[in-house]
């Protein structure tokens, strides 16, 4: 119990936490905060393209496999425990988009931070993120049109998406290389993000505020399919672990593949282009996976990274 309290005793922890009860507490802020969500979005994901060493994309045969691995991982095992268990779950048209769009995610950003942490297989889980990330680009809308198909969308608001999330990270971290920033970025790469992802969660439950207040069923729901996924996968790779012989150090790096989404992303996308109900599944998400990060440093008895 100590060592799980010293572990989210961390600057990127405590702010998590502060974020979510602020935004409960006192929402008001989100009139303002709403309009930075994508800015801030877009740094987080900036910082992140940063992380890859330059020439990692130079013979990208060497990345396939761990690129399918990570699909894999990401959108055929977890995508789809969180599409069954709401199917038979979740009844709330508004929350079932929400979930839908945690499976059509790709992993969180912060599983490279975290695989450093607990020693994971660097270059799978950099290939793995990157080729989530490139599938996204396709899968996504293709799981939102088998899913979402009868709810109205606004494809204005999805095209500034695409330029916010994916173009304009891209061009930034371009223009960060090339007047060599990246080091002073680095350096400052946490605080940095720990602002970004205030913003964001502060937003996300100041949003849904009011809803969380009354305490709906939908808030079990939610969080019994949270769990129920990371248990299972975990279930699954503790059977891998005891009957046959793989690289922990591999088998670490796929695990947060297929544990962890990006529900920052999730939450964004629902509050810019639905409704903000539509966003609560992310914050719960997210909750879920911050103690799930705490115990897996808890486990490793490696102090705790940013677990947002």
């Amino acid at each position: 119990m100590t060592s799980f309290l010293k572990n989210i005793a961390t600057s990127s922890n405590l702010l998590f936490i502060a974020a979510i009860a602020l935004g409960i507490v006192l929402p008001q802020a989100a009139v303002v905060t709403f309009f930075l969500i994508l800015p801030a979005l877009t740094v987080i994901l900036t910082v992140t393209l940063l992380r890859y060493p330059r020439g990692f994309f130079r013979q990208p045969k060497k990345l396939i496999p761990a690129t399918l691995l990570g699909n894999l991982m990401n959108y055929i095992i977890l995508g789809n425990i969180i599409i069954l268990g709401s199917i038979f779950l979740i009844r709330d048209e508004k929350i079932w988009v929400g979930m839908v769009l945690i499976a059509a995610m790709p992993p969180a950003v912060c599983i490279l931070s975290l695989g450093e942490k607990i020693l994971a297989d660097q270059l799978l889980t950099l290939a793995g993120l990157a080729g989530t990330y490139a599938a996204a680009v396709i899968l996504t809308p293709l799981i939102g049109i088998a899913f979402l198909k009868f709810i109205p969308i606004s494809y204005t608001k999805l095209i500034v998406l695409v330029l916010s999330l994916i173009a304009l990270p891209l061009i930034f971290s371009r223009m960060a290389l090339d007047r060599k920033w990246e080091n002073e970025i680095r350096n400052r790469a946490g605080q940095i993000t720990d602002g970004c992802y205030f913003i964001i969660y502060y937003t996300l439950a100041a949003r849904n505020a009011e809803l969380i207040k009354q305490w709906p069923v939908e808030l079990l729901l939610i969080s019994a399919i949270a769990i129920v996924s990371i248990v299972l996968v975990n279930a699954g790779f503790f059977l891998i672990r005891k009957f046959y012989k793989f690289d922990d150090q591999y088998l670490s790096s796929l695990l947060l593949l297929g544990t962890m989404k990006n529900y920052g992303l999730a939450g964004v996308i629902a509050l810019y282009v639905f409704h903000s109900a539509a966003a609560l599944p992310a914050l719960i998400f997210a909750i879920f996976m911050f103690v799930y990060c705490v115990w897996l440093k808890v486990k490793t008895g490696r102090p705790s990274p940013a677990t947002f």
